[in-house]
């Protein structure tokens, strides 16, 4: 159903609830720019839209017409304290999961997002999911890999 943990879901669902109670409607594109401004990493239109129409089906309505999100009913939802970082355990360090990523890649073999995280939990990085590898990928290694839209797959230059 989903590829991303838990935490993050939750995270998502918290924040967007307490956002959505101070502002007017918003696309899941503006929720996902002012989560990740506010500070969590991996979202992005797709995991807010997924996160919002799942886990917040009964909590937001989704307005076809403007392509917005607004709470259901802003008096009767108290907004849900978000998690703590360290209830998910040390944070990824960026650098270390971008070096380890290059170091994967280093056969010029293309690879998905899903597929380099997959491999690098089974070395030993916890905490890694698709959409932190996307992230770290499409950012910091923006001049060290090319992306393939057509397959999804990354690569080195």
């Amino acid at each position: 159903m989903t590829d991303q943990p838990a935490t993050l879901r939750a995270d998502v669902l918290a924040h967007t609830t307490r956002l959505l109670a101070g502002s007017s409607p918003m696309t899941a594109r503006d929720i996902a720019a002012a989560l990740t401004k506010a500070g969590l990493v991996g979202v992005d239109k797709k995991l807010v839209n997924s996160v919002l129409t799942i886990e917040g089906k009964d909590r937001f309505s989704y307005d076809r017409a403007t392509y917005t999100y607004a709470l259901s009913n802003p008096d009767a939802l108290a907004a849900p304290a978000p998690t703590t970082h360290t209830d998910r355990g040390p944070e990824i360090n960026r650098d270390v999961l971008l070096a380890a990523c290059r170091k994967l890649i280093v056969d010029g073999k293309p690879r998905t997002a899903k597929e380099i995280a997959a491999e690098l939990t089974k070395q030993g990085m916890a905490g890694v999911d698709k959409s932190l590898v996307g992230s770290v990928l499409m950012r910091e290694g923006k001049e060290l890999f090319t992306y393939d839209r057509t397959n999804y797959t990354y690569s080195p230059r």
